[in-house]
């Protein structure tokens, strides 16, 4: 049984920018229409959403952020990973 890598990438351009302690994404110029509104996320998930610019899959995220993060067990990045990339499931901007 080989878990199939299915490959991730926004479905919008977006800038992010630090307001108030936060990371906050912005959708950019015509995608401003599709997508009317803001990401708020921590560092780590500012991470994340700037390795989903490109073709990605969890995997992928979850080897970069052991090098990262290299007090950050396996465990924790796959979950951290999958949650994060399930809210922007809910927010439609993954392809």
């Amino acid at each position: 049984f080989v878990k199939r890598r299915r490959n991730m990438k926004l479905k919008y351009n977006f800038v992010t920018n630090e307001v108030a302690d936060k990371i906050v994404a912005v959708a950019v110029g015509d995608d401003l229409s599709k997508f009317n509104g803001f990401i708020k996320m921590n560092g780590t998930g500012a991470f994340i959403f700037n390795m989903l610019k490109n073709d990605v899959t969890e995997d992928d995220i979850v080897s970069a952020l052991l090098k990262e993060y290299t007090d950050a067990t396996e465990q924790e990045a796959r979950e951290t990973v999958t949650e994060f990339v399930g809210e922007l499931k809910k927010a439609d901007v993954l392809e």
